[in-house]
């Protein structure tokens, strides 16, 4: 089985969510609350590997007690006093999913871009559709203040709402949330407040989603993966796992011209890489090492009939491996030994044979994780950063689900993934061969190693 993870980010995914309703009745309410609790027991692998059965159940009908004391309750109010439950079993893959239901509503479009680092939060970018009308250079400035919240008052709440491993994964993780945050918890209307460092502070008219015009795009920004040639080395600007195909022709085409340039420095930047196919890190291991490889140690499956009635709806059902899924009897807890399930290399003529360094944050998760750990197991070069924010023991596949009355999706992993080298111990990211701050990773491979 191969890991394949998919966030749901900021309001891009959309589904239609038949029969949304308004306003849940006591019965609904607590008919929902029953469907994730059997849920969770029904598909996770260990669901309370952090907190015990009993104390998450006791968490969840308080919540669910003081939801009821409400005279009015929609999905909006459910997801916030049940999600910050959900995030108590710190599995990264286990969501109560609102960003779907967001994204029918005319929501907000909060102004920035939003990076995570050391525990204080930073203009990236700014948005398209503002850069007309926010004159001054505010990249890279620090956020103090957001409509009379400060930053640590900001971080702790992204903390409580995101679903993660570690508090360290889940504000780094946030990040990629924060519009929804942003319409959820923080807005005042259409005028916003904010306060950057050195007490400087700059009220914005935020625009609705109606609202925004944006010009189409003719440069690449946004695209998963890009590399580029500097002298005696090249960049390998990696954001998402996804688009196998498309990264095959990609990395044929990258390493010929990495040799035909005779480049012996290939830089791998994850940084900002929150995951996806993991074949896709097969097929860059492909140029980059000698011997046969896998990126996992082994895989532990729960065989339970809601997994089965999901791959028949969602996948190729005359797949083997699906096939393989659907006749285990529900019920079984099987061990994959992946150890031995080995992908050879390329031909010595194909493949890369310089100096590799690989540049890991805060914000490299899932199998962007896995790759990390893998390259750093097999020595295939050096390791700069932070330590990443996906675990090197982590969840895999998600299953997905719609609860029967809220009408929201609600993600629970359904696999455990242990990656190359790893044991139950594990319980932590990859680590750096050389700690740095994420921000100043490329800066520092290029003046250590390379010019």
């Amino acid at each position: 089985m191969l890991k394949i993870t998919l966030y749901l980010f900021v309001l891009l995914s959309v589904k239609a969510y038949s029969q949304t309703v308004e306003n849940m009745s006591p019965q609904q309410i607590k008919g929902d609350v029953e469907f994730m609790i059997h849920s969770i027991e029904d598909i996770s692998v260990n669901p309370y590997f952090k907190i015990s059965k009993g104390k998450f159940v006791k968490q969840i009908k308080l919540a669910e007690q003081d939801i009821l004391k409400k005279p009015e309750v929609n999905s909006i109010d459910f997801y916030k006093v049940f999600q910050p439950v959900i995030v108590k079993l710190q599995d990264g893959h286990t969501v109560l999913n609102i960003y779907d239901f967001l994204a029918e509503t005319d929501y907000l479009i909060f102004p920035f871009v939003i990076d995570i680092s050391e525990n204080s939060l930073f203009i990236k970018s700014i948005k398209i559709g503002y850069k007309e009308t926010i004159h001054q250079n505010l990249v890279g400035r620090e956020i103090k203040n957001i409509n009379g919240q400060t930053s640590k008052q900001i971080l702790k709440l992204f903390s409580n709402y995101t679903s993660g491993e570690s508090k360290r994964s889940r504000i780094a993780l946030s990040k990629y949330y924060f519009n929804n945050y942003y319409n959820l918890f923080l807005t005042k209307g259409k005028e916003l407040s904010i306060s950057l460092d050195n007490n400087e502070e700059f009220k914005i008219h935020v625009l609705k989603k109606s609202e925004r015009i944006v010009k189409p795009q003719n440069n690449e920004i946004g695209k998963n993966f890009s590399f580029g040639i500097n002298k005696n080395y090249a960049v390998l600007n990696f954001k998402s796992f996804s688009d196998l195909e498309g990264f095959k022709t990609f990395l044929k085409n990258m390493f010929s011209d990495l040799k035909e340039n005779n480049i012996k420095n290939l830089i791998i930047d994850i940084r900002d890489n929150s995951g996806g196919n993991s074949e896709l890190g097969d097929e860059l291991f492909k140029y980059l090492l000698s011997e046969p490889y896998s990126q996992y140690q082994k895989t532990i499956v729960k065989y339970r009939g809601t997994h089965k009635q999901t791959l028949k709806n969602k996948t190729n059902t005359e797949d083997e491996a699906v096939q393989t899924t659907l006749q285990k009897p529900s019920g079984d807890i099987e061990t994959i030994n992946k150890s031995l399930s080995l992908t050879n290399p390329k031909e010595a003529s194909e493949r890369f044979n310089g100096n590799v360094y690989l540049l890991i944050s805060g914000q490299t998760f899932s199998s962007a994780s896995d790759f990390a750990n893998a390259f750093k197991y097999y020595k295939a070069g050096s390791v700069i950063g932070e330590e990443t924010g996906g675990f090197v023991v982590s969840p895999g596949e998600i299953v997905e689900i719609q609860l029967p009355n809220s009408k929201l999706f609600f993600n629970l992993s359904s696999t455990k993934d242990f990656g190359i080298g790893t044991t139950e111990k594990d319980w932590h990211g990859v680590i750096p061969d050389f700690r740095v701050l994420s921000k100043d990773a490329l800066d520092f491979t290029l003046t250590k190693f390379i010019k």
